[in-house]
């Protein structure tokens, strides 16, 4: 795997049947920026994945390492879609994926088959809202030795 440098991570997304029983071969993964205000999102890698389930590995752009040292920096994380699909499984959708600089990461994605004689899901989202806002201790707060 790629190794990440600071403002930037690499993602690599694992596709499995239901309960990560068996890798899925040739399912077909997006990634693209999150939606701003217009709804509008910008794709930034469209492949598929190998005989293991795994995409190859995909370099995302990320806010410096520093902006996580003091909460006036801005966001520490970069915030992505990530989108799976398989013929004879239900879609997903994964929101609001957060990538942190220079850490890799791999998001392991179980597809549900669809039942027996359906050709189409409907896209199963796996995250709603915004991101999880990272906590910032009080100003008075001194961690415990």
């Amino acid at each position: 795997m790629p190794t990440p440098t600071d403002g930037s991570a690499v993602l690599r997304v694992v596709v499995t049947t239901a309960l990560g029983t068996l890798p899925l071969e040739g399912a077909s993964v997006t990634v693209s920026t999150a939606a701003d205000e217009a709804g509008t999102r910008e794709l930034l890698y469209a492949v598929t994945t190998d005989a293991g389930g795994m995409t190859p590995p995909m370099t995302l752009s990320t806010p410096p390492r520093a902006n996580s040292l003091s909460p006036d920096s801005g966001l520490p994380y970069a915030v992505y879609t990530v989108e799976v699909s398989h013929p004879g499984y239900t879609p997903v959708s994964a929101l609001h994926v957060t990538m942190f600089s220079g850490v890799p990461a791999v998001l392991p994605v179980p597809l549900t088959p669809l039942p027996e004689n359906q050709s189409a899901g409907q896209t199963d989202l796996t995250a709603t809202g915004q991101p999880q806002v990272l906590y910032t201790p009080e100003p008075d707060f001194t961690p415990e030795e």
